[in-house]
């Protein structure tokens, strides 16, 4: 997922180029703009990606779609103009995505983080999902167990120890 920003770069602010982003792992689809502005490039990103997870209750593995859409900016690390080095302003992120030096940008790793936040917490391979049994492990979405699965409240399960007085 890279772009060569050479031309874009020699550009007036505001100028703009469009890309359809080529299947590439996560990435099913998606569609980028790349507008210039002052010292960099500013990516808007929307590509439908295929996260690939394990299900949080019967922890079969699966792969879920979504969509990510992101804005960032690529700074400049130099001038096409005058082949000067362009040093960041002060208070600038050190997180900022760079141009690289061979005027490509590489959307990878913004695509790669923004899947990790679109992620589920608690991934589940259907909304129903079972899960397994906490007693003997078999994944209830497959076959049903024998296990008592009645819960006890744990207040009272010391009331199961005492035994039953036989009256004569």
């Amino acid at each position: 997922m890279r772009f060569n920003v050479a031309g874009l770069l020699k550009s007036e602010v505001g100028a703009s180029r469009r890309h359809v982003i080529e299947p590439e792992d996560p990435v099913h689809r998606g569609k980028v703009e790349l507008v210039r502005v002052p010292r960099g490039v500013l990516v808007r990103c929307r590509a439908d990606v295929l996260i690939e997870a394990q299900c949080s209750r019967c922890l079969v593995a699966f792969a879920y779609p979504e969509t990510v859409a992101f804005e960032e900016f690529y700074r400049q690390q130099v001038d096409l103009v005058d082949g000067h080095w362009v040093e960041p302003i002060e208070g600038e992120d050190e997180e900022t995505f760079l141009i690289g030096l061979d005027n490509e940008i590489d959307i990878s790793e913004a695509v790669r983080q923004y899947t990790v936040m679109a992620a589920a917490m608690q991934p589940l391979c259907r909304p129903d999902c079972p899960g397994l049994c906490p007693e003997c492990g078999t994944d209830l979405g497959m076959e049903t167990c024998q296990c008592e699965r009645a819960p006890i409240d744990p207040r009272w399960a010391g009331l199961l120890t005492l035994q039953p007085r036989k009256h004569g």
